[in-house]
C-alpha cells in the first residue's frame, strides 16, 4: 500500500478498466465445501478514485434452505423464483474482471466466489476489515463498528447491497487519507477481456 494518492488519468500505462468492485454475499452458512451456498450477492463497481459507476444485486436460489433468516432476512419463499448462481455469472464476472475485488472480511466472500465457475477473474483483492486498524483503529472490526467510527451510516445491515454500499463508503474513507493501491489496480487491469460464460442467463431478482 502506498500513500501517494490516486491519479489514474495521468498514468498512460493504466488501463481504462482500472477500478474496484465491492462485493458482498449473504449465504446459507459458512462453508461451501459443506454444501452452503450464496443466497444473495451485490456488486458495487468503483472507478480508480472510488466513485461509484455501477451497482448490481440479486437474490439467488441456493437450491436448499436459506439458513439464518434471523440474520439476513432471506426466506425460502423469497428465493423460490430467483436465478441460481450459474444463471447470473455473466453479470458477476463482467464486473469483477479487470478490477480489484474489495470486501469486508474478504476471506469469507472469497470462499464462496472461489467455488464458482469463472473464479479466475478474481485476481487482486483488498479487505477493508484487515485494513481497519490502519484507518479506523478500535477493538471491534465488524462492518458496523468500522462504519460507526468512520461516520458512515449503515442501514439494513446483512442485506447484500446495503453492506456493499457501506463497504464502498469505507474504502472511500480510507482513500481520503491518501491511501492508494496503484499496483493492485494495474495488475487487475491486465486480466484478459471478459467473455460470456455461454450458460443461459436470467435477470436479477431483487428483494
Amino acid at each position: 500500500m502506498t500513500s501517494s494518492g490516486l491519479e489514474p488519468a495521468r498514468d498512460p500505462q493504466v488501463s481504462t478498466r482500472q477500478g474496484y468492485v465491492v462485493v458482498d454475499v449473504e449465504t446459507t452458512g459458512f462453508s461451501p465445501s459443506r454444501g452452503d451456498r450464496i443466497c444473495e450477492i451485490a456488486l458495487v463497481s468503483l472507478d480508480a478514485r472510488g466513485e461509484t459507476v455501477d451497482e448490481w444485486h440479486s437474490l439467488i436460489n441456493p437450491r436448499r434452505g436459506t439458513g439464518a433468516v434471523e440474520v439476513h432476512g432471506i426466506t425460502d419463499a423469497m428465493v423460490r423464483r430467483a436465478p441460481i448462481i450459474e444463471e447470473v455469472l455473466d453479470a458477476v464476472w463482467e464486473r469483477v474482471a479487470g478490477r480489484v475485488l474489495v470486501a469486508h472480511n474478504a476471506s469469507f466472500d472469497l470462499r464462496f466466489l472461489r467455488a464458482l465457475p469463472g473464479s479466475h477473474w478474481v485476481t487482486e483483492t483488498l479487505c477493508t476489515k484487515r485494513l481497519a486498524p490502519h484507518f479506523v483503529p478500535g477493538e471491534k472490526v465488524t462492518l458496523a463498528a468500522c462504519c460507526e467510527r468512520a461516520g458512515i451510516s449503515l442501514v439494513g445491515a446483512h442485506a447484500a447491497l446495503a453492506d456493499a454500499r457501506a463497504t464502498a463508503e469505507l474504502l472511500r474513507f480510507y482513500m481520503q487519507t491518501g491511501a492508494s493501491w496503484h499496483d493492485k489496480l494495474h495488475k487487475a487491469a491486465q486480466a484478459p477481456e471478459w467473455r460470456p460464460s455461454g450458460l443461459p442467463q436470467r435477470p436479477a431478482h431483487r428483494r
